[in-house]
């Protein structure tokens, strides 16, 4: 056992206790979680009180870091199974509550407190109806894709399409560019106005 870091406090910190982190593997499917719970069954009753979760997952031939992941996994499972089990069996109420607020009629009282009309239903509960029935469209959000699978697929960026690719720019021109932003272009200087006392010149057409 020597250099096998302790995760009990861990396990104990993000599971509750030993025992539901024990629990939530027994039901993985996992065969690392499985060989945990073998030898953890193997185990006497006596000598379960005498032994801790390091030395039994390291007899399992699981590292720490491993058994904190397998635990982890176990109880994201478990919990995403009761969040589906609770969202099936409120489904139909809230479906029905949906359906109750966008065809209830309200009446609508005027300034004396008399009934002048009704309402059509709550246009909210209306347009979430549309959208879950397809009536309506669903807005599209943004994706992003992020592509990590160019060493698995054996592409790489020069297998793509040259269609695709900019074309470099000379090193001609770059230098051009550099050094025009590095040093300016000269202005030219302005031309010289013509003085208002010059005399004008008047022309006259001659027959040669």
């Amino acid at each position: 056992m020597d250099g096998v870091p302790q995760v009990t406090d861990r396990i104990i910190a993000g599971a509750g206790s030993t025992e539901a982190a024990i629990a939530a593997l027994r039901g993985d499917e996992h065969p690392d979680s499985q060989a945990f719970i073998e030898k953890y069954d193997s185990v006497s009753v006596s000598d379960r009180s005498r032994l801790t979760l390091e030395q039994i997952f390291t007899a399992a031939g699981l590292s720490a870091r491993r058994f904190v992941e397998i635990v982890t996994g176990a109880l994201m499972q478990q919990s995403a199974d009761v969040t589906q089990m609770m969202v099936s069996i409120a489904q139909p109420k809230v479906i029905a509550a949906t359906v109750k607020a966008a065809i209830e009629e309200r009446p609508i009282f005027d300034k004396e407190g008399d009934v002048v009309g009704y309402t059509l239903g709550d246009v909210k509960a209306q347009e979430i109806f549309h959208k879950a029935t397809g009536f309506l469209p669903m807005p599209k959000g943004s994706t992003t894709i992020i592509n990590n699978n160019q060493q698995n697929n054996g592409t790489s960026k020069e297998d793509e399409s040259d269609e695709d690719a900019v074309p470099l720019q000379s090193m001609d021109d770059y230098l051009m560019e550099l050094q025009d932003v590095l040093r300016p272009q000269a202005q030219l200087p302005a031309p010289n106005p013509i003085p208002v006392s010059l005399p004008q010149v008047e022309y006259v057409e001659v027959e040669i």
